[in-house]
Formats: structure tokens, C-alpha cells, sequence
């Protein structure tokens, strides 16, 4: 009774045995979260999104598509940042999880501006997955550059 409302609430990679791809679209659904939340999908932020899902999971563009697909899919319904950090949390290491805040600064950088709703949403996103403060700025310095 109690599992079918937890995968409903965390999805299935919420599930103690959450596959890759599952966590991948976790994270994928917050990096779209970042190149969204100016309100203005910009083109470059989209190309940083897609080649770093590809270069990170050695994914080809179609795989790309799909996951990118579906991550928005799952952004747009969501609402909360929780049923994606939660399983990402629960799953991968602490460096993941930073290497994670590392793709969403590149992405909140990748049109030259940074809005202040980018950095409320990397904020949160690293709070929740507990990656420390000074992690947070260090990515957000080295993708600055």
C-alpha cells in the first residue's frame, strides 16, 4: 500500500533500486530546471545542457533527445526539486553531486548572464542534496570563467 505512493511521489528513482537511467533523468530534469528559470530557454544554454548530458553519460544524440525529453516532461509536472534530489541524494556520491552543481552553473553561465533565479534554483538544488557551500561556489567560479 505504502509503495505504490512513494514510487507515485518519488518516481522510480526513488526506488531503492533505482537504475542509472532513472538517475539520469533525475538529474537531467534539474539541469532543464536551470536553462529554464530565467524564463528564457536560451539556445546556448540548451547546447551546453545537451552536450554536457552527452559528454557526461557518453550518450549519442539521440539518447540525448530522449533523455532531455523526458527530463522536461518530468521539470514541467514537478512541483518540487525534491522528488529529484532525494533519489540522487540517496544514490550517488558526494562528488556526483557536486560534478552535478558544476553542469547546472555551466549551464546558468553558458549565455554570458546569470539570473538571480538561476542561482535560487542551483542554491536550492545543492542544499537538498547536500553538497556544502563552499562546493556551491567553487563550481560557480570555475564554470564562471
Amino acid at each position: 500500500m505504502l509503495k505504490p505512493l512513494l514510487d507515485n511521489l518519488f518516481g522510480r528513482a526513488g526506488r531503492p533500486e533505482a537504475e542509472p537511467v532513472d538517475l539520469r533523468r533525475a538529474a537531467a530534469a534539474l539541469l532543464y530546471e536551470v536553462a529554464r528559470a530565467d524564463g528564457d530557454l536560451d539556445a546556448q544554454e540548451l547546447a551546453t545542457l545537451m552536450n554536457g548530458l552527452q559528454t557526461r553519460w557518453q550518450l549519442d544524440d539521440d539518447a540525448v533527445r530522449t533523455l532531455l525529453d523526458a527530463a522536461r516532461e518530468d521539470a514541467e509536472g514537478a512541483t518540487d526539486y525534491f522528488q529529484f534530489t532525494r533519489p540522487l541524494r540517496d544514490h550517488w556520491s558526494a562528488e556526483q553531486r557536486a560534478a552535478l552543481i558544476e553542469d547546472m552553473w555551466a549551464i546558468a553561465h553558458a549565455d554570458q548572464q546569470t539570473h538571480p533565479r538561476e542561482e535560487f534554483v542551483i542554491r536550492k538544488v545543492a542544499d537538498l542534496l547536500y553538497v556544502p557551500h563552499s562546493v556551491f561556489i567553487r563550481a560557480r567560479h570555475s564554470t564562471s570563467a
